[in-house]
């Protein structure tokens, strides 16, 4: 391959970059500078810095001032601290005549500004061919207009997300430990959690947004015909035959990874084993038995092995006097549906919703029923067992057992000890599940139970908000089949304590806020003005979780879908393997809560350096195109 050559006639960039190579040249004789030299340089050089929230930067530059910085890191700070153009602009800035990009032109932005050091004419021609409109330009020519480089900007191609990492591209052949894996809690519910329908569509939507691991509460129904339905509840039931036939159609249309289901049983050992009889004839070939395990297996096999396959984690509860259809409530000091203990308000909470005439009673501990010898066949890899003490699990607990944790449960573990949790959820299988006070009202944040290694970290998928925000950031990583292998570091004997972590080597990032593009802006009368500012959320350990945001910009008329920030934040990660990064763009009411105009969620390692387009998303997680922001991304 030819050695690349940059245009004969220099386009306004070049020139740029290498002024400022040239100005800055006597500054690095003696090798690299550190943070604060950096700083001090950009003022010296009269360099416009954008200052949005100076304490935050002041913060970040403390944290990572011993960092050194090399000429070319400077170029990148430089342009991320200095005012960037919208993209009409950016294209005279690199086109050679001001009214075409050439092939040489467009492959140094990708190289200059992009950070594409594999880019090559190839890669810039099928830009062209891939968003240029005249077709002229793209067989004869070779040039790209305004117009095509618009397009190029604005579409997945230059998305902020990875597009490699749409595509499964992570080892899946460890065993199922070494990964985060996408759950579901209450998965039947897809409204009003305490007094709506339960419904067969939850279980759908679940699946098609990549969820790999389902929990089906199963009761005694009338006629031999268990049921599914959640013991807090006024909720109908739905068969337990009719979703697991659903299960069997869809399981695998988003990922071909193994889907789990978490039996919670309440029936007694007659409809125990007619689900179990349901689940060998219905789900046949794809359900995992002790047929598929071989001689003496020490270790969980890897998702790469179990794809297609269905896996059973069962594990039998309390048996209650009667069932149906009235609301019930737990005496205080048992434990009812996963093991949690009462809440005292979740009884409130409960009665809150009751209509009037509907009887309540107390739950009664009636009798405690073996599971059927029928399940013994079909609880391979996943058997759920108590969990006492990290020192007990760590001489006792086998390879295939697996534990449950409320997140209060979970969360007093992590402050007593995070790093013995790390090394518990490196050897077994840990899920945890929402309270049950917090049962209709939100999720709570999962990335708290991913920083100790909790693979199975359940949220209810119907409940929108910063959990499902978080939970969909996270699994569209490795081609969103709902699986995301854990950083090497939560896998090994090596201590790693999420709540102390320090790296010797924290990045520092800047994120430049430049424009948004087609904002859904509620089009009334009384909506003369919209207050739009962006906030960028971190995510990860105690340390890199953190939060800034722009300038609050009132924009009327037209302008209120195009507001143009031109904000720099600064930010500092130690973790980045665990950092989720989240936009939010707002309309800021300061009479009422801030209206939502779009959010994002990705993480810290799929973020692309240069300028990139973020599609916002609402609070659905749907797709509001052709609403988005237009950003710079730099870090080191």
């Amino acid at each position: 391959m030819q050695e690349f050559q940059y245009p004969s006639q220099i386009c306004e960039a070049q020139k740029e970059n290498e002024w400022l190579l040239r100005a800055i040249k006597y500054d690095f004789r003696n090798g690299n500078i550190d943070l604060l030299q950096t700083v001090a340089l950009l003022h010296k050089l009269n360099v416009p810095i954008i200052n949005v929230c100076t304490e935050a930067h002041r913060e970040a530059i403390d944290k990572v001032k011993f960092r050194s910085f090399g000429p070319e890191d400077f170029l990148f700070m430089y342009k991320g601290f200095t005012k960037r153009t919208e993209p009409r602009d950016l294209f005279k800035q690199y086109s050679s005549d001001g009214k075409n990009m050439t092939i040489s032109d467009l492959l140094y932005f990708l190289k200059s500004d992009q950070h594409e050091s594999n880019a090559d004419e190839h890669t810039a021609l099928t830009i062209i061919n891939n968003h240029e409109p005249m077709m002229r330009n793209k067989t004869k020519r070779r040039l790209m207009t305004s117009s095509g480089f618009l397009r190029y900007l604005t579409s997945t191609d230059c998305s902020i997300f990875n597009q490699d990492h749409t595509k499964i591209y992570q080892c899946m052949d460890l065993p199922m430990v070494n990964y985060f894996i996408a759950s579901s809690q209450d998965t039947c519910f897809v409204s009003n959690q305490l007094i709506e329908q339960s419904a067969i569509n939850g279980y759908i939507s679940a699946l098609k947004k990549g969820c790999r691991c389902l929990e089906l509460v199963c009761w005694d129904g009338p006629d031999n015909e268990p049921r599914l339905y959640h013991s807090f509840a006024l909720t109908s039931n739905i068969l337990v035959k009719e979703v697991l036939e659903v299960i069997n159609i869809h399981a695998f249309e988003t990922s071909e990874y193994p889907l789990i289901l978490l039996l919670e049983m309440n029936c007694n050992p007659v409809q125990q084993r007619i689900i179990a009889n349901y689940l060998v004839n219905i789900l046949e070939d794809k359900l995992i038995s002790m047929n598929h395990v071989g001689d003496d297996p020490t270790q969980l096999t890897s998702p790469e092995e179990l794809k297609y396959k269905i896996l059973i984690r069962c594990k039998n509860v309390r048996k209650f006097s009667c069932m149906y259809p009235e609301i019930w409530e737990l005496v205080d000091g048992e434990t009812g549906d996963n093991g949690e203990e009462f809440d005292p308000e979740t009884e409130s909470e409960v009665k809150s919703v009751v209509p009037a005439g509907i009887r309540t009673f107390r739950m009664k501990k009636k009798q405690m029923f073996r599971l059927a010898m029928e399940f013994s066949n079909v609880i391979v890899y996943s058997k759920s067992v108590d969990f006492k003490d990290f020192k007990h699990s760590k001489n006792n607990q086998l390879f295939y057992e697996s534990n449950s944790f409320s997140e209060h449960k979970a969360m007093k573990l992590i402050k007593q000890s995070a790093s013995e949790f790390v090394a518990h959820n490196s050897k077994f299988l840990s899920r945890t599940y929402s309270a049950g006070a917090r049962r209709n009202l939100s999720n709570y944040k999962p990335h708290e139970f991913w920083n100790v290694g909790c693979q199975m970290v359940a949220l209810n998928y119907e409940v929108p908000g910063l959990g499902m925000d978080l939970n969909r950031g996270k699994f569209q990583d490795n081609g969103g089949c709902g699986y995301v292998l854990k950083p090497k570091f939560m896998n090994h004997d090596i201590a790693f304590d999420p709540l102390a972590c320090k790296s010797v080597e924290p990045i520092i990032v800047v994120i430049q806020i430049i424009s948004g593009q087609h904002l859904p802006i509620c089009r009334t009368p009384s909506k003369i003005t919209v207050d739009a500012c962006v906030r960028v959320e971190i995510y990860g350990v105690a340390k890199d979780t953190v939060a800034q945001q722009t300038k609050v910009l009132t924009c009327a008329g037209e302008a209120r879908c195009y507001p143009l920030w031109n904000d720099s934040l600064l930010f500092c990660i130690q973790i980045p393997e665990l950092a989720l990064v989240r936009f939010t763009v707002k309309d800021v009411n300061p009479l009422s809560e801030n209206d939502l105009l779009g959010q994002y969620t990705l993480p810290f390692t799929s973020m692309k350096k240069g300028y990139h387009n973020i599609p916002l998303l609402s609070s659905n997680g749907l797709r509001l195109a052709p609403a988005m922001l237009f950003v710079y991304v730099w870090y080191a």
